[in-house]
């Protein structure tokens, strides 16, 4: 008997051991061609590819056409399934994929119909411009054709992946869209709802735009919206069994954001600018970015070469943000208002115009699901864009995004890699088809400016914060800003120029813009003041002002909470006192080790979650259509409703506090006692650091589907440092996802960061490089090193 145990036994380990090897040999074929020559008839010229130790490449050829085949042929080598997950993630295509998990997000992005808007962009392309999209999409499906096995994700879902086409370059812009804009119009929506149950000076002060923190670009003098008395607001006119059993989560600020910054040359010892950019977006492996250096001939000059660096988006042809050695570029999101709703008056089939009544337009689209029948959903729009339905009440709106118009995106981004200084980069930031972002620009001469990359909508100046009355709605967007009257920023009397996502421009450029949901300024005016006090720059002191982790605006929460904690208050409640002390000796950084900030931070989570579902209670109540199953936290949609928190903290009127306290400071130290009991008692509080509550989160989409293994696609889990309202912004799984701080001309002396490798693929040397630089702040090269691999691509 033990005998034929010991033989069962060895043939499982040896079965065991052969299923390793088999997938170890299955997932080697799927690497990617490092080293040698591959044959491209596709080519004008030959093309080298000359990769470092990280795996960053450095692409020279002859043409710039070419130049975007090997940049296509590299992305698809590396990065296909994360390209594919882009593509379909806008299409509404991932069922196709990954089977019923992806079929309600499918359904939802369908009514945009971003493949129909993607195949009408490219129809509109200039001629040169298809060429080169042409090059890029020929580069992809050859790269992919040359794998020894397709990518391993497919292998793992038994699917094959599909031929890359023109149209899904755009597509890929339209997932950045759906990071980057606000596709819910969660702000208009709610500030609909709320106007049809409260006066618009209540909406003003819940979601006023004007806040303690703002550091705009541009000055400009906004009112305070006053404290609406119980005339107006009175949660203690409700029975306070109306506020029982509060429930609803903490939304964690949706505008994590991104910064940048630009110091002139009036501040460098070279007479130079030097730009910082770090882009914050969701964590995942691979990283979002793609590196790469690329040099060719300038098209218009050939004796002069072009040498551009920096990071690429995977599923398109040209460099995001970088440096060309004339100027350096990076972006952040502008955060301004271009999606709208249209509030709709439908009967029967028809709605509401300014021409009178028009039939909606109605559509069938076909999900393919992988594993299942295909599911047929019916679709509904307006000429100003699908039909929603309010997520309070029957209300129904047109949704109308720049997005859904095929002329907002183009390929004129690229014209960056050749401009000569900032005037120029700035130009084409202006007609350029991405995202609306904060463009932030340098030169090598010293020269620095601001302005907007991307279309604008032509408003009329209507508050486009609320929903549109279908009678005004045409007249709202009348075409296009024309590129003249973009708001600009060039050259500012103190030499700097900064963004973090609050709002930068004033007056008439604010009208221009709008608001789509700025971010609270803590962050932004943290930079600001720490560039302020910078007597002269370099890279590394733009670096620091990156990694600054001070927690500047807990400290706000922290004193809070002290003066809350009085001595009678802590008398005899010994987790009170544990509790006191933890935060009154705090670091003042958001630093892993830290018990402090963290108690600080879940106190801030807690306190407002229990006011904002106070709020949401009692205004729900005043709507007698209401939906049954709105979460109880939802006024956190609200915009700067941060601002308006503190107000009620400041003032503490009765009128405003949920009639289960007697008092403001009830409610204060009930939240003090709920945070111990939440994190465990007062026991567990020493082992309650910021670091336990941050840590990265940074996994592959398939890892958490594999037993065992899958871990090995993800990236280490450390600590973090940083928090959403500091320069060095970080969430477990969002944050950081490149940082640059370089001068044009001097890019041998800049810096980068990026958290993670150049592959996707586990076994790739290239798969973690860079991910501790980036963890730990060191500061490494911005270039590519000496080169380790060599492609070459002949025709």
């Amino acid at each position: 008997m033990l005998i034929w145990l010991r033989r069962g036994f060895f043939l499982l380990v040896s079965i065991s051991l052969l299923i390793i090897f088999t997938v170890f040999v299955l997932l080697r074929q799927s690497l990617p061609v490092l080293d040698g020559e591959i044959q491209a008839p596709q080519l004008n010229s030959t093309v080298t590819i000359e990769r470092d130790a990280q795996g960053i490449p450095l692409i020279s050829g002859s043409d710039r056409n070419d130049i975007a085949f090997a940049t296509g042929y590299l992305h698809a080598q590396e990065r296909f399934f994360q390209m594919d997950l882009n593509r379909r993630n806008s299409a509404g295509e991932l069922s196709e994929l990954v089977g019923k998990l992806a079929l309600e997000h499918d359904q939802r992005q369908r009514k945009h119909r971003f493949r129909k808007v993607a195949q009408e962009a490219v129809e509109l392309m200039a001629a040169d411009h298809r060429i080169l999209l042409d090059a890029y999409t020929s580069g992809v499906n050859q790269g992919l054709k040359d794998l020894g096995q397709k990518p391993f994700e497919y292998l793992l879902l038994g699917v094959d992946p599909q031929p890359w086409r023109n149209e899904d370059a755009y597509l890929s812009i339209f997932s950045m869209y759906i990071d980057l804009n606000d596709d819910e119009v969660k702000l208009d929506n709610l500030k609909g709802f709320l106007s049809r149950v409260t006066a618009p000076v209540v909406i003003d002060f819940l979601s006023p735009l004007k806040t303690r923190w703002d550091s705009p670009l541009q000055s400009g003098e906004l009112a305070d919206a006053p404290t609406p008395g119980p005339e107006l607001v009175d949660l203690r006119s409700k029975d306070a069994e109306l506020y029982a059993s509060l429930g609803g989560t903490t939304l964690e600020d949706s505008l994590i954001g991104s910064n940048n910054w630009a110091v002139s040359g009036e501040l460098t010892a070279h007479g130079g600018a030097i730009i910082q950019d770090d882009m914050h977006l969701s964590h995942r492996v691979p990283t979002i970015w793609y590196r790469a250096s690329l040099s060719y001939p300038h098209p218009d000059q050939p004796k002069e070469m072009v040498s551009v660096t920096g990071v690429t988006l995977p599923g398109t042809p040209f460099v995001v943000v970088g440096s060309n050695t004339h100027i350096a570029w990076g972006f952040t999101n502008t955060a301004g208002d271009w999606v709208d709703l249209v509030e709709l008056d439908i009967d029967d089939g028809q709605y509401m115009t300014s021409d009178g009544l028009k039939p909606l337009e109605t559509w069938t689209e076909t999900i393919n699901v992988k594993g299942q029948e295909p599911v047929t959903v019916e679709y509904s729009g307006s000429h100003w864009g699908p039909v929603v339905d309010s997520v309070y009440d029957n209300t129904q709106y047109s949704l109308r995004w720049t997005a859904h118009r095929p002329e907002a995106t183009n390929v004129n981004l690229m014209y960056l890699e050749v401009a000569r200084n900032a005037e120029q980069g700035m130009a084409i930031a202006n007609r350029s088809g991405i995202p609306p972002q904060n463009f932030t620009v340098g030169d090598r001469e010293g020269n620095i400016g601001w302005t907007v990359a991307g279309q604008i909508p032509n408003r009329s100046g209507i508050d486009s914060t609320y929903p549109l009355p279908w009678q005004q709605a045409d007249d709202n967007w009348n075409g296009w800003l024309p590129d003249v009257d973009y708001p600009r920023v060039y050259n500012p009397a103190n030499q700097r120029v900064w963004t973090a996502n609050a709002r930068i421009a004033s007056g008439d450029d604010y009208d221009k813009m709008g608001n789509g949901g700025y971010a609270l300024g803590p962050r932004q005016i943290q930079i600001r003041d720490a560039l302020m006090v910078l007597e002269s720059a370099d890279e590394q002191a733009l670096l620091d002002v990156a990694l600054d982790h001070r927690a500047l605006y807990m400290d706000n929460w922290r004193r809070l909470i002290l003066d809350t904690l009085t001595e009678d208050v802590r008398e005899e409640h010994s987790a009170r006192q544990k509790f006191y002390d933890y935060v009154k000796n705090w670091s003042g950084k958001a630093a892993t080790d830290d018990v402090g900030y963290r108690l600080v931070r879940e106190y801030n989570d807690a306190l407002k979650l229990k006011i904002m579902s106070s709020l949401g209670r009692y205004f729900l109540s005043l709507a007698p259509d209401a939906k049954d199953d709105v979460e109880d936290g939802f006024m956190q949609k609200l915009n700067h409703e941060t601002e308006m928190v503190w107000r009620l903290l400041d003032e503490r009127p009765i009128n405003w506090l949920n009639p289960r306290y007697t008092s403001w400071d009830e409610l204060l130290i009930e939240t003090v006692d709920d945070v111990i009991h939440d994190l465990g008692g007062a026991e567990q509080l020493a082992s309650a650091t910021w670091g336990q509550r941050n840590m990265a989160d940074v996994r592959h989409p398939l890892s958490g589907a594999i037993p065992v293994f899958g871990k090995l696609l993800d990236m280490p889990r450390v600590p973090l440092t940083g928090d959403v309202w500091l320069p060095k912004a970080q969430r477990a799984n969002e944050g950081v996802s490149e940082r640059m701080v370089v001068s044009p001309g001097r890019e041998s002396e800049a810096i980068f960061h990026m958290p993670g490798g150049q592959s996707g693929h586990p076994l790739s040397p290239f798969f973690a490089a860079g991910y501790m630089d980036w963890v730990e702040g060191k500061a490494s090269p911005f270039l590519p090193g000496e080169a380790k691999y060599t492609l070459t691509l002949s025709p």
